[in-house]
């Protein structure tokens, strides 16, 4: 069918969408437009003759932005096509994210009780305020000081048993 197509696509004659000028014999002289107020050139310079008000094609600076698409790829190469798509998520660092973190959405509620209760509680560490692990672990911190041993805060001094003392006792002991 493709093969058909190309055939007959190849037979066809092209017809040219404007007439074309005849064929000059070697004998005639070139086609020549006379111009009104047009100065002649001068030792063979090309001079070309036009009102000024004519619309010109603009600059490139003076170019707006274009009515068309634009090709993201207009050099059709490997790297331009590369550039153009996302990079897969299981390239990217932090994985492939997608859906609600709900471990995190429950440990931020309890962080924000926390700070309700206490306002200076958590949330000092990098990505503790969503991060499980850090909570499980602040938990035991908390269990760890509320039921260990407390150091001794009355002030007492401790005395050592372990050596004699060092002032003499005699007349100061009753037999």
């Amino acid at each position: 069918m493709i093969a058909l197509a190309l055939l007959l696509a190849a037979g066809q004659v092209a017809t040219p969408a404007m007439p074309l000028p005849a064929a000059r014999t070697p004998g005639t002289p070139p086609q020549r437009i006379i111009l009104s107020n047009c100065p002649d050139g001068v030792g063979g310079e090309i001079v070309v003759c036009g009102t000024p008000d004519k619309p010109r094609l603009p600059l490139p600076d003076e170019r707006g932005p274009p009515d068309r698409p634009i090709p993201s790829n207009p050099g059709v190469t490997g790297m331009g096509a590369l550039a153009q798509t996302e990079t897969p998520c299981a390239t990217l660092q932090g994985g492939c994210q997608a859906g609600v973190d709900i471990f995190g959405a429950g440990t931020a509620a309890i962080r924000l009780v926390g700070k309700l209760i206490d306002p200076d509680s958590c949330c000092e560490r990098q990505g503790e305020s969503t991060n499980p692990g850090m909570l499980i672990g602040d938990a035991i911190g908390g269990l760890k000081r509320a039921f260990g041993k407390k150091p001794d805060k009355s002030g007492r001094v401790a005395i050592s048993l372990d050596e004699p003392p060092r002032v003499s006792t005699e007349g100061r002991l009753l037999p």
